[in-house]
C-alpha cells in the first residue's frame, strides 16, 4: 500500500496515557490545563467572538453606545392600504402620506381596540353606532369606507381590571380600566389621552378561547361618540 502522508493511526493506551502520566507528575500542569478547558467552555457558552452573540447570552454593552428609544414613533415605508394598517398607529407608527388634521370638518376617525388581556394587538372596529340624526357626511367620518382618507386614529387600551361586576358562566366579568388617546395619522401628534372606565357590563354572547378566568367590561360606542365627537366635528 502506498504511502499517503497521514499519520499512522494510534492503539489505543499507546500514545495517550504516557502523556497523561507526564501531566501527573507536575501539579502545575494539572492546573494550568483545567484553568484553560474552563476558560474555553465558558467562551463557548457566552458566544465565543461573535460580539451579538446567541440568543440567552450575556454580551457586555459597549461603552458609550447610545440606547434605542422603542417609545419614538415611527415613520411607515408605505401607505394606509387597509384598516388593519391603521393599528399600526396604536403601535407607534404614523403614515406620513395620509391626510393632516387640518381643515374643515368632519375630520375621518379610526378607532382601533384592545379591549381583552388576551389580545396582543389593536383591531379597527368597522362601525360606531352613532346618533341617526348625523348628517351623511359626518357619518361617514365615523365610519370609513376608505381608510387611507382617515386623518385620526383613536386607541382604546385596556390597562388593568378592576372589582368584579358578574360571572359569566365560569369567567369572571370585571371593570375595565382603559386609555383612549388621539393620534393624528400623518405624524403620529397625541391629541388627548383620557382614562375611562369599561361600561358595558353584559356578558359577551361568545367568550373566545384562552380567554382565560376573566374578561373586562368594554367601552361602549356612545362614551366613544361623547368623547371623540369633538375632533371629527370641530
Amino acid at each position: 500500500m502506498s504511502d499517503t502522508g497521514a499519520p499512522a493511526p494510534q492503539r489505543e493506551g499507546t500514545a495517550r496515557w504516557p502523556a497523561l502520566r507526564v501531566i501527573l507528575k507536575n501539579p502545575w500542569v494539572v492546573a494550568v490545563a483545567a484553568v484553560a478547558v474552563l476558560g474555553a467552555a465558558i467562551f463557548t457558552v457566552v458566544g465565543g467572538g461573535d460580539p451579538a452573540g446567541p440568543v440567552g447570552s450575556f454580551v457586555s454593552a459597549q461603552p458609550g453606545a447610545p440606547k434605542a428609544d422603542n417609545t419614538k414613533p415611527k415613520a411607515s415605508s408605505f401607505p394606509v392600504r387597509a384598516s388593519d394598517d391603521l393599528a399600526r398607529v396604536c403601535e407607534g407608527w404614523f403614515y406620513p402620506d395620509s391626510p393632516r388634521y387640518d381643515g374643515r370638518a368632519p375630520h375621518q376617525i379610526s378607532i382601533a381596540v384592545r379591549d381583552q388581556s388576551s389580545d396582543t394587538t389593536h383591531r379597527v372596529k368597522a362601525a360606531l353606532d352613532v346618533p341617526p340624526t348625523l348628517r351623511a357626511k359626518t357619518r361617514e367620518a365615523w365610519m370609513p369606507s376608505q381608510p387611507a382618507k382617515s386623518q385620526l386614529v383613536a386607541c382604546v387600551t385596556l390597562d388593568k381590571t378592576g372589582t368584579q361586576v358578574k360571572k359569566c358562566d365560569q369567567v369572571a366579568l370585571k371593570r375595565g380600566v382603559f386609555t383612549v388617546a388621539v393620534y393624528e395619522v400623518a405624524t403620529h401628534r397625541e391629541l388627548v389621552k383620557r382614562e375611562v372606565t369599561g361600561d358595558v357590563v353584559r356578558c359577551p354572547n361568545v367568550i373566545p378561547l384562552g380567554t382565560g378566568d376573566t374578561i373586562a367590561t368594554t367601552v361602549s360606542d356612545r362614551t366613544l361618540y361623547r368623547l371623540l365627537d369633538d375632533y371629527v366635528t370641530g
